[in-house]
């Protein structure tokens, strides 16, 4: 398919490769010989809808990766892009070089060409190694007087053993080392609570690259403090990204309704936005609550869970128009996750409206089995073994996160394989997990063996914590 400007803009998020679209390259540039060509665009990597696609493409024969800027601040931003390059290139960090710049022949977007690097893959954030050398890359930017003004693993990759900084639009001058330490602290933020154990190594990796100046200017404790403040920003950024229109999310907002979907799910789930009631009726009852029904179905084939957050009288309605329960599973689900805590991450919301005040509302989760803790052990009591390691290390997530579930019944913890994961985060808040501990043990009570040897887990887990490294 052969695309003008204007069919980029209209395509929005449903553009796919492959496609063509004819480019006026600066004829200085050693990308063909001719200043007209056609871009074959192989894989599209990104889109942001109205203003930007990038992606693998072939120009004259040679693959290259490509970003085409279009919208009402195309140019502001393709010179934005390509100043950001040529500050990359003046510092010792390992970037793909601009090979090309120019626009499209109908005038309506401008073009810049990068190196394709061999192989290139996205940076893990459970792998230390990809870690500590995306930070020896950054501190190179930072020795430059660079920082990116959303740093994230994204903005790194890894090809043929070596990892280089792209993304260079979000490059900007910053001197002082108290802004370098934000910016790498904002990077470490990225990752899970889990791997903040390993900050203080980073930051010893980080100091040494950069001198024995900087590394008197900051200390473990202080990017630990910073990566927290990060993380907490990053978060709420995120919350409010999960309740509007985006690249992950659609939304579709009436008078009488209000529907968030993961973008994935949205073809399975349109008819459930119109007709949630069929769904219930149909679906295998799991719970019939006064204040909440759940039920499982299955929907062109996949299997979900459907929480229904019932009215039981006006008192109750005008409860929910100020404490909206069914809204904040929905966050807490997507928090859970976005921190890499295992649970059933939510994939709908829908919110029956009149005008600003909700009524009935639906939470749509994937099935993540019917096995839960509780009666997982009690049939095959010899699973505790495995089962154990995962429980405690799911209290740590949630103590390293700081956050508290609010009402860890065993019945809580879904057994699925050898995995655990944690539903039912209605009551999820900012706080001291400790009383969830409590309440764990709680579900043993009547089981002073097993009481036992879940407090001998929970022990051993803490006094690991605590061992001096």
């Amino acid at each position: 398919m052969r695309f003008t400007t204007e069919g980029l803009k209209k395509a929005g998020m449903n553009l796919h490769a492959p496609f063509q679209i004819d480019v006026q390259l600066d004829p200085d540039k050693d990308v063909g010989d001719s200043s007209i060509q056609t871009l074959e665009f192989q894989q599209v990597t990104r889109v942001l809808p109205g203003r930007r696609v990038s992606g693998i493409a072939l120009c004259e024969g040679r693959t290259v990766f490509a970003k085409i800027f279009y919208g009402r601040q195309a140019r502001r931003y393709w010179g934005r892009e390509l100043n950001g390059a040529a500050l990359m290139a003046s510092s010792e960090a390992p970037s793909p070089p601009v090979i090309g710049q120019g626009a499209t022949v109908d005038q309506g977007g401008y073009i810049a060409l990068y190196q394709a690097l061999p192989g290139a893959v996205g940076l893990s954030a459970a792998d230390h190694g990809e870690i500590l050398a995306a930070v020896h890359c950054l501190a190179r930017l930072h020795d430059a007087n660079l920082v990116q003004s959303d740093p994230h693993l994204d903005n790194f990759i890894r090809s043929e053993g070596v990892v280089y900084a792209v993304d260079s639009d979000s490059l900007r001058r910053a001197q002082l080392v108290r802004h370098h330490l934000t910016n790498l602290a904002a990077m470490l933020a990225q990752r899970a609570p889990e791997f903040d154990d390993e900050i203080g190594e980073i930051w010893a990796s980080y100091a040494h690259e950069r001198g024995e100046y900087v590394a008197r200017m900051g200390s473990t404790e202080q990017v630990q403090r910073l990566t927290r403040r990060e993380r907490h920003l990053r978060v709420r950024r995120y919350l409010k990204k999960t309740q509007r229109e985006c690249t992950e999310f659609v939304q579709r907002q009436k008078f009488t309704r209000d529907f968030l979907c993961d973008r994935q799910h949205w073809p399975r789930l349109q008819r459930f936005m119109v007709f949630p009631e069929e769904f219930m009726t149909s679906g295998v009852p799991l719970k019939l609550g006064n204040s909440a029904t759940v039920v499982r179905c299955v929907i062109d084939g996949d299997a979900y869970v459907i929480k229904r957050y019932n009215i039981k009288d006006l008192a109750h309605r005008v409860k929910r128009w100020i404490k909206r329960r069914a809204r904040n599973a929905w966050m807490n689900g997507h928090r859970l996750d976005f921190l890499g805590i295992d649970t059933a991450k939510p994939v709908a919301l829908l919110e029956q409206r009149w005008g600003w005040f909700a009524g009935v509302s639906y939470l749509v989760m994937p099935d993540c089995g019917e096995r839960d803790l509780v009666h997982t052990l009690a049939n095959a009591p010899e699973r505790l073994e495995v089962l154990a390691p995962k429980v405690v290390a799911l209290l740590k997530k949630l103590r390293q996160a700081g956050l508290a579930h609010g009402d860890l019944k065993a019945t809580n913890f879904m057994v699925n394989g050898d995995d655990v994961l944690l539903i039912d985060y209605d009551a999820v808040r900012e706080g001291d997990s400790e009383r969830d501990v409590a309440r764990f043990l709680e579900n043993w009570a009547d089981n002073p063996e097993l009481l036992a040897t879940w407090q001998h887990y929970l022990e051993s887990e803490s006094s690991e914590t605590e061992a001096p490294t």
